[in-house]
């Protein structure tokens, strides 16, 4: 299951950013999952929740938006978003092989608290 040393690296870098920001506490991640990236969004909440305890990002919820799968429809000349993964362009039947966006993983921004217990002391931080 990689996803839990995904979960340990996502739990790595949001407590070092946090920690530089002078964070007390992280309530709650953001990431952006492509549907072609090779995660289970379920495998990675799960790890991620071993992992944070005992972490700035203890209490933290994860967010997980799923990017779609956007490809180049070199016969229209433009983007096509599938919803399938058929790799064909629904419009012009055509294969679609460039693969523009959804095959990555990325932590959008994470929202962090500077005094503990406070929790209209909040402020986000985008990566």
């Amino acid at each position: 299951m990689h996803e839990l040393s995904i979960a340990t690296n996502i739990v790595s870098e949001v407590e070092a950013a946090a920690r530089a920001h002078n964070a007390a506490a992280v309530s709650s991640v953001t990431l952006a999952i492509g549907r072609l990236c090779g995660v289970v969004p379920g495998a990675l909440q799960f790890g991620f929740e071993i992992v944070r305890e005992g972490s700035l990002l203890a209490q933290a919820e994860l967010v997980i938006e799923e990017e779609p799968v956007v490809v180049w429809c070199p016969e229209g000349n433009h983007t096509v978003e599938l919803s399938d993964m058929a790799f064909r362009c629904p419009e012009h039947g055509c294969p679609t092989p460039e693969i523009l966006s959804g095959k990555g993983m990325e932590i959008l921004r994470f929202e962090i608290s500077n005094f503990a217990g406070t929790s209209d002391m909040k402020e986000e931080v985008t990566q």
